[in-house]
């Protein structure tokens, strides 16, 4: 009953204030955030391929949807994906610490000074929905770092990696993020416009939160 009151119409406009994203363009490298989301690591390996930039850097642990599916950290996983799709190995660097997106931009930013490079851009590539967090992590934490959200997914459609259901309530907690995020100091703050704070409304009605 649920799935059938909810629809993409419903998550429109959660996704495209979340899931930001730009046209990829000439960057020192490519940032890649673990998930359990092949098509992160897809799209980072399309990226480097088209030459917008020289290395890419995946970092990443275990989070809940990967302690019991993979048997190593995120960043080793996407590093072996990368490999299987022609990245060269010199061109990849791994940070298999980090817990949370804050440690994925601090360790993953510390790895790349302590090999000798200092970004001055950066591709962002993680879920559509988790871009915009990025993005103000990187704001908060590096703002000298120029920063370009690139997502994987091309449509709402095709972003779904859970049922509906689950997936329209992962988007309103990242609203929470947002906020509770900002007021710790760990992201940039960021202004929700009303009409998508309307649609989470929306969207825990009919989820019955």
């Amino acid at each position: 009953m649920v799935g059938a009151v909810l629809g993409v119409r419903l998550l429109q406009p959660l996704w495209e204030y979340l899931a930001v994203s730009e046209a990829p363009r000439p960057a020192d490298v490519v940032f890649v955030f673990g998930s359990a989301d092949m098509a992160v690591p897809d799209h980072a390996a399309r990226l480097y391929h088209a030459g917008h930039a020289p290395r890419v850097l995946v970092s990443g642990s275990f989070g809940r949807l990967t302690r019991d599916v993979f048997d190593m950290p995120e960043a080793y996983v996407f590093r072996d994906r990368l490999a299987a799709a022609g990245v060269p190995v010199e061109a990849v660097i791994a940070e298999p610490a980090a817990a949370s997106t804050l440690e994925n931009v601090r360790f993953g930013m510390r790895v790349l000074a302590d090999r000798g490079h200092q970004p001055r851009s950066a591709l962002l590539v993680a879920k559509g929905f988790a871009l915009r967090r990025c993005v103000a992590t990187f704001a908060r934490q590096h703002p000298e770092v120029l920063v370009h959200p690139c997502r994987p997914e091309a449509s709402l459609e095709t972003a779904f990696d859970r049922s509906l259901p689950a997936f329209a309530a992962r988007l309103v907690a990242e609203l929470d993020r947002l906020e509770r995020y900002a007021a710790q100091g760990d992201i940039e703050p960021q202004q929700i416009p009303p009409a998508v704070r309307a649609a989470a409304r929306r969207i825990t009605d009919v989820l019955g939160g």
